[in-house]
C-alpha cells in the first residue's frame, strides 16, 4: 500500500503550502527521523502482492486469494481535497489489481466523539482512512502516547482512545516509557525517532502531507513572529505598523 501512494501528487493538492513526507514526526524538525524514506513504485506493490499469493485468478482485473477478493473500504471526512486524494489512490491501486471502495463523511460525523455513531474516525471499521494529525507541542511525548497500548479505541473506554489503529507493540510502549525517564535530550530524541521509524516500518500509518498553517499579513506590520506551537495572535503586544 505504501508503494502504491503517490505522495508527491497528493501533496500538490496543496499547492505551496504541502510537502510530501515518510515520518510521522515532522516537527520540531530536530526530532525528524532521517532513516525513512517514500517511493512511489507500481512495479514493486504488485511484486509483493504476488510474493503473498494475491493474483488475478478468474482474469477480472481485480487479486485474489482462497476466494477472496482484494477490496479495500477507504474513508475519510467530506472535502475536496480529501476526495481528490481518494481517487489519486484508488486510481494506483486499481492499475495492480486492488480494488477500492470509496466512502466519506461529513466532517460532523466523521470526528464525532459519539460512541454510538460507528461512521466515526475512532471505530475505523475500514481499510484505510484520512486525516490531519500531528505534533502540537514543542515535545512529542503527548503525541507519541497516541499509539500505546493502553490507548487503543475500543468499547471498553467508549471509542475515546486515540490509538485508533489499535496498534499494539510492546517495543513501542517500553521505547515510550523511557521517554518519560531520560533527561538527556539526546538520548530523549534518539527514543522518538525510534519510535517514529516503528511506525513507520510497521506501516501503521502511511504518512502523507506535512502541511503548513498559510497566514496573510499586511507587509506593513512588523513584529510578527509565527510559531507552530501557537496562535498567529500569541505576540501581538509586539506589532507595530511600519512606517510609510
Amino acid at each position: 500500500l505504501s508503494y502504491a501512494v503517490d505522495r508527491e501528487a497528493i501533496a500538490k493538492l496543496y499547492g505551496r503550502s504541502g510537502r510530501a513526507v515518510s515520518n510521522v514526526l515532522v516537527s520540531p524538525a530536530n526530532f525528524r527521523s532521517p532513516n525513512t524514506s517514500y517511493e512511489f513504485n507500481l512495479d514493486k506493490a504488485a511484486a509483493l502482492l504476488d510474493e503473498a499469493g494475491w493474483v488475478d485468478t478468474d482474469g477480472d482485473g481485480i487479486r485474489d486469494k482462497a476466494g477472496q477478493k482484494l477490496s479495500l473500504l477507504f474513508q475519510t471526512s467530506a472535502n475536496s481535497v480529501r476526495q481528490e486524494t481518494q481517487r489519486i489512490v484508488q486510481r494506483a491501486l486499481a492499475s495492480i489489481g486492488v480494488e477500492v471502495e470509496v466512502q466519506f463523511f461529513d466532517a460532523s460525523v466523521f470526528f464525532s466523539n459519539d460512541p454510538n455513531n460507528s461512521n466515526t474516525r475512532h471505530h475505523f471499521y475500514a481499510d484505510l482512512e484520512m486525516f490531519s494529525t500531528g505534533n502540537r507541542s514543542p515535545d512529542p511525548a503527548v503525541y507519541f502516547r497516541n499509539w500505546t497500548c493502553a490507548e487503543i479505541a475500543q468499547k471498553a473506554n467508549n471509542w475515546s482512545g486515540a490509538n485508533i489503529e489499535r496498534w499494539c507493540n510492546p517495543e513501542y510502549d517500553a521505547l515510550f516509557e523511557q521517554t518519560q525517564r531520560e533527561l538527556d535530550p539526546d538520548k530523549r530524541k534518539e527514543l522518538f525517532i525510534k519510535m517514529n521509524d516503528l511506525l513507520v516500518e510497521d506501516v501503521v500509518v502511511i504518512p502523507l502531507v506535512h502541511q503548513a498553517d498559510v497566514h496573510g499579513v499586511s507587509n506593513t506590520i512588523a513584529g510578527l513572529e509565527l510559531t507552530p506551537w501557537d496562535e498567529a495572535l500569541w505576540n501581538i503586544k509586539d506589532w507595530r505598523r511600519r512606517e510609510q
